[in-house]
């Protein structure tokens, strides 16, 4: 499952939540997405990829257009840790979204738990975003996890293909470091071929 509650993070929910009657329950973090804190907000998301299950997904949801942008950005990898390719639909809505502008994460998203319908989404949204790309300004961390993404999905699909081509062409004017993490994750990028 992609997006683990790791055991550092547990103790920081349990810290958070020691003087409020922690029970380490869906139904007790569901309540705390309820809170007028954020905090209690925020850490609850995190603990429901430990204790959740699809009956959390509505609340969690909703948490997408929280005030706090943490709430947000966790939210959408808690529905990916739980959901999964379910819902797919949901991370390639936020990625072509305006409301949602949290692009590096639902990518992320999209990366660890899409199944192939997030494809349209994601040479879409790389289609409006090809200028900035081009000009090195597509630094929102969706670059490396969108293509490896589509790597997956690439075999016979010539809008992939040509979708690495004008990424290949736009190579030199990329971050040394997004180069770097193409390359760590697709290490015949920009020698192989275009399928």
């Amino acid at each position: 499952m992609p997006f683990p509650l790791e055991s550092f993070t547990r103790t920081m929910v349990e810290r958070h939540f020691r003087r409020k009657n922690l029970e380490w329950t869906e139904d007790y973090f569901l309540r705390a997405l309820d809170s007028s804190s954020k905090y209690d907000v925020y850490w609850a998301v995190l603990a429901l990829r430990d204790c959740g299950t699809t009956r959390c997904i509505p609340a969690l949801k909703a948490k997408l257009d929280h005030s706090m942008r943490d709430v947000k950005s966790t939210s959408i990898l808690t529905i990916a840790h739980i959901a999964g390719a379910s819902e797919t639909l949901l991370f390639a809505e936020a990625l072509l979204s305006p409301s949602y502008r949290e692009k590096g994460y639902a990518m992320w998203a999209i990366r660890d738990a899409a199944d192939g319908r997030a494809v349209e989404s994601v040479l879409a949204y790389f289609r409006k975003n090809m200028a900035k790309l081009r000009r090195g300004e597509l630094v929102n961390g969706t670059l490396a996890d969108g293509l490896e993404y589509l790597g997956r999905h690439a075999s016979g699909h010539p809008a992939i293909r040509a979708c690495f081509l004008q990424v290949r062409s736009a190579w030199d004017h990329l971050p040394s470091g997004e180069r770097d993490e193409i390359l760590k994750r697709m290490p015949d990028f920009v020698g192989s071929s275009p399928d």
